[in-house]
């Protein structure tokens, strides 16, 4: 049954965009998304909603006289499709004339069959029950407000006017959950984490680095300030990378970026820009990341690229059209990074840092082009003489992140799969530190 739907998808996008040409379309691609999920939600004390959802979502796109214009599309009834066809064509017309705009031509590839074909129900509900009673034995003062045990099964199909057809299907389990701590009438901080994995999860206290964060928020009640402000160390925990580095790094290594040239980096290729340790990969296909993908939005088959390697800037993050925009080598349509292990503990390198902070959530807005960061550091600790002294109330953190990625003296061995992204914790100095 799995194999005819997955030919029919593959017949009503190529359908579809035999459709949109007939319209008056010049070229047309079309990307269906069909997903089952099953959805186990629970709280501190017990199971609040088991369901069942079943989605299909589909993008069509289409290019007339160089000009763009998209249409979704909610189910498959001919009079949807239609309205959705002449929806993007009247955008088209609309839009302005862009060289640029065209659909990939590329040879089409085997489909992809990634994970389990479907959830262990039975299972995943115990270890729901499993994690409540265990968070009571382990961590009473933990408030579970939302937890989410899933399992998606995701089938991605696409086509385009040249021929081009592409599919896969990932199914794969994955948990998040927003957490706090309350003692006697105190509350910590909310703190938020989770991963995916094909295979389902043996422990759910297990899933990516929540024993540690469920550990972390119960040492974080009686919370001092800052002593002062100084600057010092910051050593970023895997679960705050992407948002404090990752996100705002990768934004301005990224095409759109360099297209409108505002990236600090745009002529830096070939040049170091962050400390010899720090090597920042590019890894969608690879094996042990449930969230990776096969291609992307143009149907393009997805690859590795190492971005960065030993702090020397290899490549920037260009997607088709970008790469057509300013003639420049496609390299990236779709991203799932990993951040090189170093070779100590964290621990280790706690114990090296004279003063600083162990952060392992950070509440700020988006740095701008110039790569400056202000933020408030939330269930972090205090660094002194190699030891941590206490848990810190909110604390602002201030610095630019180019001067930070030079600055990168340790990064850890261990790190954490969320699924989409592997990071380890990264240890660095020249931040600004005070109470907030």
């Amino acid at each position: 049954m799995s194999n005819a739907l997955a030919e029919a998808d593959l017949v009503f996008v190529r359908d579809l965009v035999g459709k949109a040409r007939a319209a008056g379309a010049d070229e047309a691609q079309a990307r269906v998304s069909q997903n089952e999920r099953v959805e186990v939600d629970f709280e501190t004390r017990q199971v609040s909603m088991l369901r069942t959802t079943d989605d299909d979502d589909t993008l069509l796109t289409v290019f007339k006289a160089n000009r763009k214009g998209s249409a979704a599309i909610t189910g498959r009834a001919s009079e949807g499709i239609a309205h959705a066809i002449a929806e993007a064509l009247a955008a088209a017309e609309a839009a302005p004339t862009d060289p640029a705009n065209g659909i990939a031509i590329v040879d089409s590839g085997p489909p992809g069959v990634y994970g389990p074909e479907a959830a262990d129900r039975e299972f995943m509900i115990d270890r729901a029950l499993e994690h409540i009673d265990q968070m009571a034995r382990e961590f009473p003062a933990i408030v579970t407000r939302n937890a989410y045990h899933q399992f998606n099964r995701t089938r991605r199909s696409f086509a385009n006017s040249a021929g081009l057809i592409r599919q896969e299907t990932r199914g794969r389990y994955s948990f998040w959950t927003l957490f706090a701590g309350t003692r006697n009438g105190v509350a910590t901080s909310f703190n938020f984490s989770g991963a995916s994995s094909y295979a389902p999860f043996g422990s759910l206290i297990e899933v990516g680095s929540l024993r540690q964060l469920y550990g972390d928020t119960v040492r974080s009640f009686d919370a001092k300030p800052a002593p002062g402000k100084f600057v010092g160390d910051v050593i970023i925990h895997a679960d705050a990378l992407n948002e404090l580095v990752i996100a705002p790094l990768t934004r301005v290594l990224g095409g759109y970026s360099l297209l409108s040239g505002t990236s600090p980096y745009k002529d830096r290729i070939g040049q170091t820009i962050a400390s010899a340790g720090f090597s920042l990969l590019n890894r969608p296909t690879a094996t042990n990341f449930p969230e990776g993908i096969d291609f992307d939005g143009f149907g393009i088959p997805t690859r590795e690229l190492d971005v960065i390697r030993n702090g020397v800037l290899r490549d920037f993050l260009v997607d088709f059209y970008i790469s057509r925009k300013l003639g420049i080598k496609q390299t990236a349509g779709s991203s799932n990074f990993v951040v090189a292990p170093g070779a100590k503990s964290t621990e280790e390198i706690i114990s090296k840092t004279d003063r600083g902070i162990f952060l392992t959530r950070y509440s700020g807005g988006s740095p701008g082009d110039n790569l400056d960061f202000s933020g408030i550091a939330k269930n972090a600790f205090y660094i002194e003489g190699g030891q941590v002294r206490y848990p810190l109330a909110e604390t602002m953190i201030s610095g630019n992140l180019r001067d930070l990625l030079v600055a990168i003296r340790d990064i850890s061995k261990d790190t954490v799969n969320f699924g989409s992204a592997e990071y380890p914790a990264i240890a660095a100095g020249g931040v600004t530190i005070h109470a907030h």
